[in-house]
């Protein structure tokens, strides 16, 4: 049986935790995307989610975990490692392409101008390693796959620094299937097996 939350004025009121715990996701990716994460406090995403601040500790352990939801929400590496192996270089390369000549989500965008933050840093290192790095590992198996995965990994991040330094400004004008072509070249290096 469900206890009652203490939520503020709604307190006493019997809740669904799972849904609780939705609403105050709900309202950090909104407030992060409308104010940047480092504007945004515990207190003002309790308050917007209608509950108690001690709900945030409960379910993420703090400001820190639930961004680090928020961003796994947000599905960075959808899609990626699912497929024939031989057609992985080019899913890679799609979705690098996508992302350097798309604008992103208004999450990504918001939290771009709080990457000085060591918080949204060592998330997104975390999710580097835990969304990509590893699971790319895992897939290709055999030697080395560390090493490979980390290099399509410095592929994949350096674009995104590149545009997030420059604003992507010069790919704007190329053809995004000619851009998933040299990505395409440079991924399939990447993934090739090292020399004994």
């Amino acid at each position: 049986m469900e206890r009652p939350e203490d939520t503020g004025p709604c307190s006493g009121r019997v809740r669904d935790r799972a849904a609780t715990r939705q609403r105050i996701l709900d309202s950090a990716r909104e407030l992060f995307t409308s104010e940047g994460y480092e504007h945004v406090s515990s207190r003002s995403i309790a308050a917007h989610a209608g509950v108690n601040v001690a709900l945030i500790n409960r379910y993420f352990g703090a400001k820190r975990g639930l961004l680090a939801e928020v961003i796994a929400q947000d599905a960075a590496f959808p899609g990626i490692l699912e497929g024939d192996r031989a057609t992985l270089p080019r899913r890679v390369a799609e979705h690098v392409a996508r992302r350097v000549l798309g604008a992103g989500t208004p999450l990504q965008r918001a939290l771009e101008h709080s990457m000085g933050d060591p918080d949204l840093r060592s998330v997104y290192e975390e999710r580097l390693k835990n969304a990509l790095i590893e699971p790319l590992a895992a897939y290709l198996g055999g030697p080395h796959a560390r090493a490979r995965a980390s290099l399509v990994a410095g592929v994949v991040l350096g674009m995104g620094v590149v545009k997030r330094v420059e604003g992507g400004t010069s790919f704007a004008d190329l053809d995004p299937c000619d851009l998933a072509d040299r990505l395409t070249c440079v991924i399939e290096r990447c993934l090739e097996e090292f020399a004994a």
